[in-house]
Formats: C-alpha cells, sequence, structure tokens
C-alpha cells in the first residue's frame, strides 16, 4: 500500500517505503508498520519519538530500534506505541505524563517496555498523552495524562505504570480498540465499540 502525505494542497508518495500495512500519525511525528513486522517513523523526533537512540529529526523514514515481531502500531501526541506478537507493549518518545509506562516520567530515544502488566495485549491506542491497551481477557489498561480524567481509574492523578479501569471488561462487546489509521485511511482518536 502506498503511503500518501500531504504538504501544502498536494499529497506526495513516500517513495522509501514499500510492503505498507499500517500507518500512524502523532502530533508532529509519523509512524509505518511494514509487513516484515519493522517499525519505520519520521519527522519530529524532539522527545525521541522516533525510537532511534537519537533525538535527531528525520524527513525520510528511518527504522525504529524496537527488535521486529511488530504487528501493530500507535501514536500519541509524542510519543509512540508498538506491540509485538508475544503481546508485549513497547513504546518511546515523550514521558512527562507517564505515557510510555514503565515507571518513571523519562523520556526515552529507544523503545521500552511497559511495565507491570501480566497478560497479553491485543490492542493499543494512544491518546495525546495518554496511553490505552486491551489485553486478551477484555480488560483494559491506561496509563499516563489523566487531567481530565482519561484514564477512568476514577482519580485526575498521572500514572507511569498501567492501572486497569475496573469493572470494565470488553471480552463480549469489544472486538477492536482504535487510535491510529486504518486500513481506509481514516484516523480514529477514541475507543470505538464495536458489538460482536
Amino acid at each position: 500500500m502506498p503511503i500518501f502525505l500531504y504538504t501544502w494542497n498536494k499529497p506526495v508518495q513516500v517513495k522509501e517505503l514499500s510492503n505498507i500495512i499500517a500507518v500512524s500519525g502523532g502530533y508532529f511525528h509519523t509512524v509505518a508498520l511494514k509487513s516484515d513486522e519493522t517499525v519505520w517513523t519520521w519527522g519530529d523526533n524532539y522527545y525521541g519519538q522516533l525510537g532511534t537512540g537519537t533525538n535527531d529529526n528525520s524527513n525520510v523514514p528511518v527504522q525504529m530500534l524496537v527488535v521486529g515481531n511488530v504487528i501493530k502500531i500507535a501514536c500519541g501526541g509524542g510519543h509512540t506505541i508498538c506491540l509485538r506478537t508475544d503481546g508485549s507493549v513497547w513504546t518511546c518518545g515523550s514521558n512527562y505524563d507517564g505515557q510510555l509506562g514503565n515507571g518513571d516520567n523519562s523520556d526515552s530515544n529507544v523503545p521500552v517496555l511497559v511495565s507491570s502488566m501480566s497478560g497479553i495485549v491485543t490492542a493499543i491506542a494512544g491518546g495525546l498523552w495518554h496511553t490505552i491497551a486491551m489485553r486478551s481477557d477484555g480488560t483494559i489498561w491506561t496509563w499516563g495524562n489523566n487531567y481530565d480524567g482519561q484514564l477512568g481509574n476514577g482519580t485526575y492523578e498521572r500514572m507511569n505504570v498501567p492501572v486497569q479501569i475496573e469493572d470494565f471488561n470488553l471480552s463480549q462487546t469489544m472486538s477492536k480498540i482504535y487510535g491510529y489509521v486504518d486500513s481506509n485511511g481514516h484516523y480514529v482518536d477514541t475507543v470505538k465499540l464495536v458489538t460482536i
């Protein structure tokens, strides 16, 4: 699937990439997943959201340092989220609000493993400064900014590790969680419930 980006008033194809199966857009960066399960990023890298081990911006796609086997990608405002085939979640970029989920609040320009989350994750999504994951048991886990209660945990405190939304299980009614550009090119920024 070719990728087209809009500059001013017309789309231009990202020619350096092929075999793309998913894309996601952050505030000022873009992430693409290739069919070989590698992740490619470009754009702003102030927080390290490109995951290349530097904070240098890139106007061409560069391969993220996450080990392969990535099956889903998502972006927040200044962070990137990857889901691997083993069900683990890896993040990089801005971490002021704990949106990387690794237990601290330091930005990271290399992907870090989301901590304190047992079980297999099957879906990921990114808000502006928070992150969402759904486990195979249908439970929803959130972390990061919570100024408006977007973590759904009954508080307004930001969290730098995943917290489960209590009494909320989507195993019977959820088929997908969106927070990325879908295969039809539509960007979905919220959780979308689909009855099975």
